[in-house]
């Protein structure tokens, strides 16, 4: 190995033949340069362990991106720490097999995420991972994550407008807050497993920090207007111009769907037909397709089967109630439409519904609201829009409680089909419904 006092023009010019050959630096006790006969050259140091007198060698870098000054400033940090009883080749190989976030994140989807949360939830706690957290932090060390990086990612995501095409950028609102709950949740898990030794999330506050939650539910004329309004989506085949009615008859019938059922409007959107029975009046959403991954036995009114089958109608043979029109290279049917399909046709046919400040979220929110004014206890509508805590709140409705509350469930579903229709037939005049006396009708 030849030994000589480097120079930034010897670093600069040197070459060998073949293979790779090791210079070593007078001036820099242990300084190397290895360099190969294609013309790389790495910077490594060479150092006596402490603890047993064993040479090591720990690599610095490569040049010219790190150049000669540099080199022999970290080489004499490795030596000093060195002779103070640290062995940085051992340091070094620790951060290389450490864990990434993004690998943290996989795990932590496999062994908690997947056998603790539901289908839908794991979704989107995918999506932000895959938009918002892992394009930040995904490929740092999760041990050297700091607060100050959890700080900045939420910062960035604030200020991310919403991917939704709209006129104008919205920006999110409960997002940020989602965002930081999820990675919260993964440092927590990585810190009781001990894949970390603190929690860079501790703390530190959510972006927003008072979230009000949407209290928005179509009124009396509201109702009445949008379902006739969406009476007039035409069949796919039937739309044309710019002047038609921007949403299929198949969108408009799963929104309408969704306010007679109380059910996300992403559950209808998905029916398979062999969800249902027509004859026992019975829809049972599986727990694999529901947010909180419980199955929902949901009774159907006299409207909603009216509903289904005019749905029917439009799917023709097809295995879904709603399906794609998207074909696959083999001309099949992909699937159901998106979930997002009715948000996005909503969007789209603003100026025609003419009902302000409307999302499709609302539907649920309205008939759990018009359920309530019609005296529906509220246990009821919690097991009809199937929240958790109305069924495995406790442990005696866990594990004692095998009732499935259906007849409560049909009568207060029949009650509110029954005000869906007062109030669509009042819309044609006066406009003037009164949900207790439909209750009594």
């Amino acid at each position: 190995m030849a030994t000589l006092k480097f120079t930034a023009l010897f670093v600069e010019n040197i070459k060998v033949e073949n293979g790779r050959t090791a210079f070593l630096d007078t001036h820099t006790r242990g300084l190397e340069l290895r360099v190969t006969g294609a013309g790389a050259k790495t910077w490594a140091v060479r150092y006596t362990r402490k603890s047993d007198g064993r040479r090591r060698r720990v690599t610095l870098g490569t040049f010219p991106a790190i150049s000669l000054e540099a080199a022999r400033v970290a080489a004499q940090e490795k030596l000093i720490a060195a002779a103070r009883g640290a062995d940085p080749a051992s340091q070094a190989q620790e951060r290389r097999d450490a864990q990434t976030f993004r690998e943290v994140s996989d795990e932590w989807e496999k062994r908690h995420g997947q056998p603790n949360k539901g289908y839908k939830s794991l979704k989107d706690d995918r999506r932000m991972l895959d938009r918002h957290i892992l394009p930040q932090i995904g490929g740092m060390i999760v041990g050297e994550i700091q607060k100050r990086d959890i700080i900045r990612l939420l910062d960035v995501v604030a200020a991310t407008p919403d991917a939704r095409k709209s006129k104008g950028q919205r920006r999110m609102t409960h997002r940020p807050n989602r965002v930081f709950a999820l990675v919260r949740s993964i440092f927590r898990w990585a810190l009781g497993r001990d894949l970390v030794k603190s929690d860079p999330t501790a703390g530190v506050s959510a972006p927003i920090h008072k979230e009000k939650p949407r209290e928005r539910a179509l009124s009396r004329g509201e109702i009445g207007t949008v379902w006739t309004t969406l009476a007039a989506a035409p069949d796919r085949r039937a739309l044309a111009g710019k002047g038609d009615f921007p949403m299929t008859r198949a969108t408009a019938l799963a929104m309408k769907l969704a306010l007679v059922t109380a059910q996300r409007i992403g559950e209808v959107s998905g029916i398979e037909k062999c969800e249902y029975d027509l004859a026992a009046a019975m829809w049972v959403v599986p727990g694999e397709r529901s947010k909180n991954g419980e199955p929902n036995r949901v009774p159907l009114s006299s409207l909603a089967i009216e509903l289904i089958r005019e749905a029917e109608t439009l799917a023709g043979d097809s295995q879904w109630l709603f399906p794609s029109p998207k074909l696959s290279r083999s001309g099949t049917v992909r699937g159901p439409i998106d979930p997002h399909a009715a948000t996005k046709a909503l969007a789209r046919s603003a100026k025609f519904i003419k009902v302000d400040r409307f999302r499709v979220h609302d539907l649920r929110r309205t008939a759990a609201t018009g359920m309530a004014e019609l005296g529906v206890s509220p246990h009821t509508i919690s097991l009809v829009l199937n929240h958790r805590s109305a069924r495995k709140g406790t442990v005696t409705g866990a594990v004692y409680v095998q009732y499935t509350y259906d007849r409560e469930k049909r009568e207060a579903l029949d009650k509110w089909a029954m005000a869906v229709e007062t109030a669509v037939l009042a819309s044609s005049g006066d406009n003037v419904y009164d949900f207790k006396a439909a209750a009594t009708a």
